[in-house]
């Protein structure tokens, strides 16, 4: 009886896991197929390119079914693709929308990543304060590209990858800095550089690479980020980096607020993270 009960507890969990994310737009957006293949059976190459066709594509709603998967809206009702804010829209997103926080009746903050904590007005000293639809001060705090720009893919749009919601967070200016263009690990040995305790930078998981490491609420947003990156502009991720992201990506599940945040890009973008509706899709996949 007691085995039973664990072998019905771990099924359940597993399902509650599977189906996570909302029934509706979410299991839509992806289209019949996916479910009925590339879920269940796609690996690796396979993979890699039936996501990155559905995050490409035309999208044909259909009310109370699956999108309809096109390569053109051209002569159809209803239809959508990924659309770009432009980065002035993106960063409006992200600090004066998304990551805003009303402090109190007359102070406004901004929730910040690598530091994990809220910037509200007395961290901005010069002025340039958080406000409904204002972009503070940069000098203070500013828009991460968890995948560096440095890296982007010239057969894409630069300003499309540029302005991409799904890899953009609100994070200190000094640490964004200090991350610069390098990949995420596991530090083993600090250099000193990183003022605050919550993020890290130095040498670990790469060798003699310098890395950085983000806080621990922030691990899983990055490897679900840069995984949709990596589909998205076919960016390869490092054999190094690799292995440390699909680790995060288990041990920092998806959380209320990332949910909330592909629903929110969703809306404003028109695309959506696959890696966030459905986690386990990373591990299905050996070579980013």
């Amino acid at each position: 009886m007691t085995k039973l009960f664990f072998v019905l507890v771990a099924f359940f969990q597993i399902q509650a896991y599977a189906l996570q994310p909302n029934a509706g737009a979410q299991s839509s957006y992806y289209g019949q197929e996916f479910y009925a293949t590339v879920l269940k059976q796609a690996r690796d190459s396979q993979a890699k390119e039936a996501l990155r066709k559905i995050l490409l594509a035309a999208h044909v709603y259909v009310q109370g079914g699956f999108d309809q998967i096109l390569s053109s809206c051209e002569g159809k009702q209803n239809c959508y693709a990924q659309t770009s804010l432009g980065y002035d829209g993106a960063r409006t997103f992200l600090f004066g929308s998304f990551y805003l926080v009303k402090v109190d009746s007359s102070n406004y903050g901004v929730k910040e990543m690598y530091c994990d904590r809220v910037y509200q007005n007395a961290d901005f000293k010069g002025g340039g304060r958080p406000g409904p639809g204002i972009t503070p001060d940069s000098a203070v705090i500013n828009t991460e590209h968890t995948w560096p720009q440095s890296r982007f893919n010239g057969r894409y749009s630069r300003d499309l990858q540029k302005a991409d919601l799904h890899h953009l967070f609100p994070t200190d200016s000094q640490m964004n800095s200090i991350r610069g263009s390098n990949i995420f690990g596991e530090v083993t040995q600090d250099d000193g550089q990183a003022i605050c305790n919550a993020s890290r930078s130095g040498v670990g998981t790469a060798g003699p690479r310098e890395i950085f490491e983000p806080a621990n609420p922030h691990k899983g947003h990055v490897a679900r980020a840069l995984f949709y990156m990596s589909i998205r502009y076919e960016l390869p991720i490092s054999q190094e980096e690799e292995i440390v992201l699909k680790k995060w990506n288990r041990e920092h599940p998806v959380d209320d607020e990332e949910y909330r945040r592909n629903d929110a890009i969703f809306k404003m973008q028109h695309n959506r993270n696959p890696f966030i509706d459905h986690p386990e899709l990373a591990d299905q996949i050996n070579d980013f």
